[in-house]
C-alpha cells in the first residue's frame, strides 16, 4: 500500500502529507486532552457548587418543615434564586407539596450525579434532598429541585468548537507553509516524473526548460540528454520491432531474440505480464541478466547462454526470473539458433513458458514431505530418548533411599518412587499417579504427630516459588521424616511443570545425634550432667545473671562415708549409692535448677535468680534427703551424709572460676567443721 501511494503521489508529496497528518494528530491529541481536562474542571466546579447548595438547603430548610409556611416559602425562594435553580418545591413526609417556587414545574427523575444529567441531554439537573431533623431517624420532608445546565452545556460546546477550530487552523497553516517551501522542488521533480512516465509509454517528450545551475537544474539537463539518447535508440529499435510485431508480439508466452553477441534485440509484450518489466525496460537494460535472472541461477544461466550463442539448442531449462515487485517467477526456457538464407547466424530465439503455479505446487509438496519426514524422525527420536530417560530415572529413583514425589501444576501426582510409598505406608504396588496432593495428605494424616502445624507449613510451601528449607515432620510412631520441595521449571521462562517433594527418614540420624550429645554432656552412670556441661552452664548463667542484675547460687557437696562403702562392699555398691542419690536428690531439684555430677562422689547444683535464704533451704533439703537414705549390702545397713558449700554470684565472686573456688572453700569448711552440714562462703580479710 505504501509503495502504491509513493508511485501515485511521489515520495516528497507523501512525506509532506504524512507530516501534515502527523501534526494534525499531535495537535488534535493535545487539544483534545486539554479540552477534556477543562471539561472535567468545569463539570467538577459546577458539581461542587451544587453539592454546597444541596447541603445549605438541607440545613436551612429542615428546621422550617412543619412550621410557618410563609417563612418556609420565603427561605425556599431565596435559596432558589441564590442557587440559580429553575424550580424548587418542598414536600412533607406524606408527599404533599408544602411550598414551591419557580417554574414551570416539570420535574423529572433525580439524576445520580451532574455527569449523568449532562449525558441525559435535557439541559437540567434534577435533585432530590431528604430533609432531616436532629433526633429523628426518618426524614421530615423532601426537597425536589431542578438546576439549569444550559449555560454549562453552552460553555462546553464553545470549548470543544474552539479546540476543533484551532486544530484545523494549525493543520491548514502547516500545509500552506510546507507547500510554499517545497513547491518549486516538487514541481520540478513532478515534471521530470511525468515526462519519465510518458517516455516509458513511448510518447513524444519535449525537453524541459533549464533554469539556473542548482541540483534540480543539473538533474533536468541530464534528463534532457537521456531523453535525446533514448529517442535515437527508440527510433532505431522501432524499425526492427516492426518486422516481428505481427508474428510474436501477441504470443502468450515470452518470445525474445538475442543477437549473436548476446544482446537483446526484441522481446514481445508478454514479458511485462510475467516480470512486470516492459519490453522497453528490457531493451534499455545495461545488464539484462542481473535485472531478470535470480542470483542463484545466474551462473548456470550464463553457461547455457554461452552454449546457445555457440549454436547449441536447448529446451525445458527451468530458471527463476525476478519480478519488478521483488517476487520470483519460475519459467521453462527453450532456445534455438536462427540462421538466414545464407547460413549466417542472426542470433538466438528464446521462448519462456510461465511454470510458476506448477513449481509452487511442487515446492510446496516437497517442503511438506520433507517437513513430515523430519517431524516423524524427530518424534521417533525424542520418543525413544524420552522412554529411555524415563526408565533410567525410575530405576534411579527406586534405588535411592529418598522418597520422591512429582506433582503437576494441577496438584496431581505424576510419579512416586518405592521409598516414598515405604515411608508413608502405601502398598508397594499401589499406583498413586493422578491422585491429588490433598488426598495424599488426608491419607497420611493419622501418621503425623502435629497435623495442624504440618498443614500450615504446606500452605507456606505452596505459596513459595523458591526451594524450601528442610523441615522435620515428627510421626506418631516415633519416626522423624525430613521434607523438602522445589518447583520444577519448564522450557518457557517463568513457567513451571509442577513441584517435586523429597522425603528422608532421619530417625536414626537424629537418635545418633542425641546419643552423641548425651555421651558428651551426661555422666554415663547417673545420667546427670557432667563437669563439661557444668562449666558451660556456669559461664552462661553468670552472663545471664550479670545482664539481668540477679544472683546465681552454686551448691557443691560430696558424700561423707562414701569411701568406706566402696572399701567394704565394693565399687558396685558405691555405684548403686550414686545412682540412687542422683534419682532421689534430682526429685527435689526445681525445674529451673540444674544438677551435676562433677566426678567421684562430688556433686553440684546451679540455682539461678535466688538468694541466701533459698539456697540454705535447698542445702538443708539435700542434706536431709541424703541422710535419710538407707542402703542394704550383704545384709548390713549403711548410710552416707553430705558436706555442702554455698557460693553466690556476685556476692561472693565475680566470675565462674572464683564462684567455683568460693563454693569449694565453703564445702571444705563444712567438712572440717564436723561433716553432715552446709556452710555459706565467708570472705576473709584480704581475699
Amino acid at each position: 500500500m505504501l509503495r502504491l501511494l509513493n508511485r501515485r503521489i511521489g515520495v516528497l508529496q507523501g512525506r509532506l502529507i504524512a507530516s501534515v497528518l502527523l501534526l494534525a494528530l499531535l495537535s488534535g491529541g493535545v487539544l483534545a486532552w486539554a479540552c477534556s481536562q477543562l471539561t472535567v474542571q468545569l463539570v467538577a466546579r459546577e458539581a461542587v457548587r451544587l453539592d454546597y447548595l444541596s447541603a445549605d438547603m438541607q440545613s436551612r430548610l429542615s428546621g422550617l418543615v412543619g412550621g410557618d409556611p410563609a417563612r418556609l416559602a420565603s427561605e425556599l425562594g431565596t435559596l432558589r434564586r441564590l442557587g440559580q435553580l429553575v424550580y424548587a418545591e418542598v414536600r412533607d413526609e406524606g408527599g404533599r407539596v408544602l411550598v414551591a417556587d419557580g417554574g414551570p414545574a416539570a420535574l423529572g427523575s433525580p439524576h445520580a450525579d451532574l455527569q449523568a444529567a449532562l449525558d441525559a441531554g435535557r439541559g437540567r439537573y434534577e435533585m432530590r434532598i431528604e430533609l432531616l431533623q436532629p433526633g429523628r431517624r426518618s426524614p421530615v420532608g423532601v426537597l425536589r429541585a431542578s438546576a439549569d445546565l444550559s449555560g454549562l452545556e453552552t460553555s462546553l460546546e464553545l470549548l470543544r468548537g474552539g479546540a476543533a477550530g484551532l486544530a484545523v487552523l494549525v493543520l491548514v497553516l502547516h500545509a500552506l507553509l510546507m507547500r510554499w517551501v517545497l513547491g518549486g522542488v516538487l514541481d520540478g521533480v513532478s515534471a521530470i516524473e511525468n515526462r519519465a512516465v510518458a517516455l516509458r509509454r513511448a510518447e513524444d517528450v519535449a525537453p524541459l526548460p533549464v533554469r539556473g545551475d542548482d541540483a534540480l537544474a543539473r538533474l533536468t539537463r541530464a534528463f534532457n540528454q537521456m531523453v535525446q539518447a533514448l529517442d535515437e535508440r527508440v527510433t532505431a529499435l522501432r524499425k526492427s520491432e516492426s518486422r516481428f510485431h505481427a508474428i510474436a508480439d501477441f504470443t502468450f508466452g515470452v518470445e525474445a531474440w538475442f543477437s549473436p553477441q548476446g544482446r537483446l534485440i526484441w522481446v514481445n509484450r508478454s514479458i511485462e505480464r510475467v516480470t512486470g518489466y516492459t519490453p522497453l525496460d528490457c531493451l534499455l537494460a545495461e545488464d539484462l541478466s542481473s535485472m531478470l535472472i535470480h542470483e542463484k541461477d545466474r551462473r548456470i544461466f550464463a553457461a547455457r547462454a554461452s552454449d546457445a550463442l555457440a549454436g547449441a539448442s536447448g529446451e525445458n531449462f527451468e530458471v527463476r526470473l525476478l519480478h519488478r515487485e521483488g517476487t520470483v517467477v519460475w519459467v521453462a526456457l527453450n532456445w534455438q539458433p536462427i540462421y538466414d538464407e545464407g547460413g549466417i547466424c542472426l542470433g538466438v530465439r528464446v521462448s519462456a513458458d510461465d511454470i510458476q503455479s506448477r513449481k509452487e505446487a511442487e515446492l510446496k509438496l516437497l517442503d511438506t514431505v520433507t517437513a513430515l519426514r523430519r517431524e516423524q524422525g524427530l518424534r521417533d527420536y525424542y520418543l525413544t530418548r524420552s522412554e529411555e530417560e524415563r526408565s533410567r530415572l525410575e530405576a534411579l529413583l527406586d534405588l535411592i533411599n529418598l522418597g520422591v514425589l512429582f506433582v503437576d501444576r494441577d496438584g496431581r501426582a505424576q510419579h512416586a518412587n518405592r521409598m516414598l510409598k515405604s515411608i508413608w505406608g502405601f502398598a508397594a504396588d499401589e499406583n498413586l499417579s493422578g491422585m491429588r496432593d490433598a488426598v495424599l495428605i488426608d491419607r497420611t494424616a493419622s501418621m503425623r504427630a502435629d497435623e495442624e502445624g504440618y498443614r500450615e507449613q504446606v500452605k507456606k510451601v505452596l505459596a513459595c516459588r523458591t526451594p524450601t528449607e528442610p523441615q522435620d515432620i515428627p510421626l506418631r510412631d516415633g519416626r522423624i521424616i525430613r521434607e523438602q520441595s522445589a518447583l520444577v521449571p519448564s522450557a518457557s521462562p517463568g513457567r513451571f511443570l509442577g513441584r517435586v517433594w523429597i522425603y528422608e527418614d532421619v530417625t536414626a540420624e537424629r537418635r545418633a545425634a542425641e546419643a552423641l550429645v548425651n555421651m558428651a554432656e551426661r555422666d554415663p552412670l547417673t545420667n546427670l550432667y557432667n563437669r563439661r556441661r557444668f562449666h558451660e552452664e556456669l559461664e552462661r548463667m553468670i552472663a545471664e545473671a550479670g545482664r539481668r542484675k540477679t544472683q546465681l547460687g552454686l551448691l557443691m557437696f560430696d558424700l561423707d562415708g562414701f569411701k568406706p562403702v566402696n572399701d567394704l562392699f565394693g565399687h558396685q555398691a558405691g555405684d548403686e549409692v550414686l545412682v540412687r542419690l542422683a534419682r532421689d536428690v534430682g526429685a527435689i531439684i526445681r525445674r529451673n535448677e540444674m544438677f551435676f555430677r562433677l566426678g567421684g562422689d562430688e556433686f553440684a547444683v546451679l540455682a539461678p535468680d535466688t538468694d541466701e535464704q533459698a539456697l540454705t533451704g535447698l542445702a538443708r533439703r539435700v542434706g536431709d534427703k541424703v541422710a535419710g537414705m538407707v542402703f542394704e549390702f550383704n545384709g548390713r545397713s549403711t548410710q552416707v551424709t553430705t558436706s555442702t558449700g554455698i557460693g553466690i554470684y556476685p556476692l561472693h565472686a565475680h566470675s565462674g572460676e572464683t564462684l567455683l573456688t568460693a563454693a569449694d572453700s565453703a564445702m571444705y569448711a563444712a567438712k572440717n567443721g564436723g561433716k553432715n552440714a552446709f556452710r555459706m562462703y565467708e570472705r576473709k580479710h584480704g581475699t
